[in-house]
């Protein structure tokens, strides 16, 4: 047994949708446990690298990300000095969000290669085939929200 992971998944014990589950779970953990920093940091990390000063709810509908966690996202990343928050000048309700130095540095550490040599079991095919079941998957649950009038 490897150093991430304190369970195995028996396929063959679990029906089909619980073996995706634990599968799905298991592959989270890794890639958590691979970069180093909780996934959505790094994502609005590497969102703030790529686009420079971005709002918050710009960057919580593009990772889509409930304002409530995105608001204790955002503190803890300040905390740690990785960004700084400041009140729009010409909104006073909208919050700008950019990179500190700290943050541009953390941000490249956490870039997508570590994420790329992971995936790179996979041929391009089956990433492009990966990428697109998980949009279903997405698509469904945003769909189930909707008809559900689910925030």
């Amino acid at each position: 047994m490897d150093n991430d992971c304190d369970f195995e998944i028996e396929e063959s014990e679990l029906e089909a949708g619980d073996a995706i589950y634990a599968m799905f779970f298991r592959c989270s953990h890794i890639l958590k446990r691979r970069v180093g920093v909780k996934i959505s940091r790094q994502r609005i990390l590497q969102l703030l690298d790529k686009n420079g000063e971005m709002t918050q709810c710009e960057i919580r509908r593009k990772l889509g990300i409930q304002a409530g966690s995105f608001s204790e996202l955002a503190a803890r990343l300040e905390a740690l000095g990785y960004i700084t928050r400041e009140r729009d000048l010409s909104d006073k309700r909208k919050m700008n969000l950019k990179l500190t130095e700290r943050g541009r540095k953390k941000a490249k550490l956490t870039a997508p290669a570590k994420d790329r040599e992971l995936f790179s079991a996979l041929t391009e095919d089956e990433r492009e085939e990966l990428r697109a079941m998980l949009r279903k998957i997405i698509d469904a649950h945003n769909e189930w929200k909707i008809r559900n009038s689910v925030n």
